[in-house]
């Protein structure tokens, strides 16, 4: 009996140890998703507002220039930049 009790002990102790570690593990992983949902809010909203404006931007001038050209100016073939959803 007295070689079971330290057995089970040394079991808890075990599983002690491995709760904590599991504990802490999961402490950190919770911290890095908080900092991943920042920055990819950060990546949002730099997306929406600078990518998205400034690709309409050099979008339009291309169309503007490709539709400039002297045999494509009187053509019903021209092509025009439709804007996105409701704008």
């Amino acid at each position: 009996m007295s070689e079971e009790q330290p057995q089970k002990e040394s079991y808890v102790d075990e599983a002690k140890r491995r709760i904590a570690h599991l504990s802490y593990k999961l402490e950190q992983a919770q911290d890095r998703v908080k900092v991943l949902e920042h920055d990819n809010a950060e990546l949002v909203r730099w997306t929406n507002d600078i990518c998205v404006p400034k690709l309409q931007e050099l979008t339009d001038e291309l169309v503007n220039k490709y539709n400039q050209k002297k045999y494509r100016s009187n053509n019903k073939t021209d092509y025009r930049w439709r804007k996105g959803r409701a704008e």
